[in-house]
């Protein structure tokens, strides 16, 4: 998934902090309930980038709900930790430091585990997913990195795809036609429909997504990156709250409803395999 630029990050972290500041805000669900102390929040808020389909996605029918494999994991993990569960629509490029002005008090939002974003949060994994090449129906079929030469490729702006590409174009392949990125992954799929593109590289599931969506319009020709672990993102020094989702994260796995959440997305197919 997802990176942003330090200005960026500073900038966004630095008027977050001004603002709660100024308002004397505290940092969302972190005070407790009169006789609920054992829990580290009274209501977990958690933020998502909604344009990664079918992992968090505002639904259509109403154009507010947010929804997706993500969300629902959240509502579960919430539900065995006895708190509601609220959820924040962020863009991508301010998510972390978001987090870290303290006005939300989780990401679970596809964010791949790297060594740069361990250095600013601290990370419980839940799942792995590999990055795929997904290239229009009918059109060139893109199955390995060499074959990108003379392509032009999109992304969505700030993620591991993003540096896979910008990686690969600087020491493999440097004969890319274009590299073009997007504020979202529903973006690239349209300009991948426009031809405005040659081929996306995505995380798997949202491949699988808009293959099965739009069969007639888009196909996973190739695997770009082999599965890599993603996980919840928290503050350095909220070891309670990361204590209290690791144990919810471990009873959703072992009850039975992880894997529900899974076939409700995915059918048969199971993340990280």
């Amino acid at each position: 998934m997802k990176n942003r630029s330090l200005l960026m990050a500073v900038s966004s972290l630095v008027l977050a902090s001004v603002l709660a500041a100024c308002s004397g805000a505290k940092a969302p669900g972190t005070t407790p309930a009169a006789g609920d102390q054992a829990k580290p929040v009274s209501k977990l808020v958690v933020a998502i980038d909604a344009t990664y389909p079918p992992m968090e996605f505002i639904d259509e029918k109403d154009g507010k709900t947010p929804i997706g494999f993500d969300v629902d994991l959240a509502k579960a993990l919430g539900k065995e930790m006895g708190v509601p569960v609220e959820f924040k629509v962020v863009d991508w490029n301010s998510i972390i430091p978001g987090l870290q002005a303290k006005q939300y008090d989780a990401i679970i939002s596809s964010m791949n585990i790297t060594a740069d974003r361990a250095k600013e949060v601290n990370f419980i994994e839940y799942v792995k997913m590999s990055q795929v090449f997904v290239s229009p129906k009918g059109g060139t079929v893109i199955a390995k990195d060499t074959e990108l030469s003379g392509k032009t490729v999109a992304v969505q702006d700030g993620t591991t795809s993003h540096d896979y590409m910008k990686d690969l174009m600087a020491k493999k392949v440097k004969d890319v036609k274009k590299l073009v990125t997007f504020p979202g992954a529903t973006d690239s799929f349209m300009a991948l429909k426009a031809k405005q593109a040659d081929v996306i590289v995505v995380d798997e599931p949202v491949g699988l997504y808009y293959a099965s969506k739009d069969a007639a319009s888009f196909v996973i020709t190739g695997r770009a990156i082999d599965p890599e672990p993603v996980g919840i993102a928290l503050r350095k020094d909220d070891a309670a709250l990361k204590a209290a989702l690791e144990k919810a994260l471990a009873t959703v796995k072992s009850n039975g409803t992880f894997k529900q959440i899974n076939t409700t997305w995915f059918g048969s197919v199971e993340l990280g395999k």
